[in-house]
């Protein structure tokens, strides 16, 4: 359990070594010191509703009368939005050791303020928290809102304004020099294409010509006569396609032509391999890396060159 271990320190030293950065930044007020402020908040927020706040606070409720059933149901369906309280009416009545209500409350005194409309109609109403890190993942805990409504819409506009430059990257890389940047090139197409509801709208012939094309791009360095390569891409997108319309692939086109099942064989295959060739160096590397400071050679963390 080497690495787990590491991580655990990594992770720990990682956060303290972000937020001495921060602070830095603030006390020496350093170009856009501002944004430090916002970073130190919402670390201090995320460890306070991770570590210290559950916020997960729901009511259970329990001898309940037969003249007060419906009364209960119709505060509750209040409460949660609900237009129908038969439903809740039936799973109070299944219920044998207490109804949980199906809310969870930030703060115990809005759950406080709600017993106190159940009080009258109910014998006990009890308050309770959900446990110790199962509250992370409770939706209606303090932490899930944070993470529902803080860190996803900023993660999305992040990669929202990082789609453009992508965009610029990509035409900059794409650009077809050697057989590395061509396959490239054409990989990154078909990925995109069979991500598309629009992928899987585009017919053999269309895929056909693609291929064709690749093979033109790829032969390209090695034919000095433009002509010659012309000649040769035009007559084999000629050829397919008569090929093809002559086999009823108009019909039923075969699977190699279709851009959604080219793209899951890209992922399933040379994607997965070369993703999982380089997690393999990346793990031998942190091997090497730990088993450096854990025996003393490597003194850099520590500030020694």
């Amino acid at each position: 359990q080497w690495f787990d271990i590491i991580a655990s320190f990594a992770m720990f030293l990682g956060a303290l070594n972000m937020l001495k950065l921060q602070v830095i930044k603030i006390i020496k007020k350093q170009k856009n010191w501002q944004y430090s402020i916002l970073a130190v908040v919402g670390f201090a927020f995320a460890i306070f509703a991770g570590f210290f706040y559950r916020g997960a606070n729901f009511i259970t409720i329990s001898g309940i009368q037969d003249e007060n059933l419906s009364e209960v149901a119709i505060i509750i369906a209040e409460e949660l939005n609900e237009t129908n309280s038969f439903n809740i009416e039936n799973k109070i009545m299944a219920s044998h050791d207490g109804y949980e209500i199906d809310k969870l409350f930030i703060t115990e005194g809005n759950a406080k303020l709600f017993m106190e409309k159940l009080t009258p109609y109910v014998a006990a109403a009890e308050l309770k928290s959900k446990s110790w890190g199962a509250h992370v993942q409770t939706k209606g805990s303090l932490f899930y809102w944070m993470f529902i409504n803080i860190i996803t819409p900023l993660g999305a506009t992040m990669f929202a304004l990082l789609a453009f430059f992508v965009a610029s990257a990509s035409y900059r890389a794409f650009r077809i020099r050697n057989f590395e940047a061509t396959l490239l090139l054409v990989a990154g197409i078909i990925l995109m294409l069979g991500r598309v509801p629009i992928g899987g709208l585009i017919p053999w012939w269309a895929v056909s010509i693609l291929i064709i094309f690749g093979i033109g791009a790829i032969a390209a360095p090695f034919i000095k006569e433009r002509t010659i390569l012309l000649g040769i891409v035009g007559g084999g997108i000629v050829i397919f396609i008569i090929t093809g319309t002559l086999m009823g692939w108009n019909q039923n086109p075969p699977p190699l032509l279709s851009i959604p099942v080219i793209q899951d064989w890209i992922f399933a295959y040379p994607a997965m391999a070369g993703s999982r060739a380089l997690m393999i160096g990346i793990s031998l590397g942190i091997v090497a890396t730990s088993f450096r400071i854990i025996i003393g050679l490597d003194k850099s963390f520590l500030g020694d060159k």
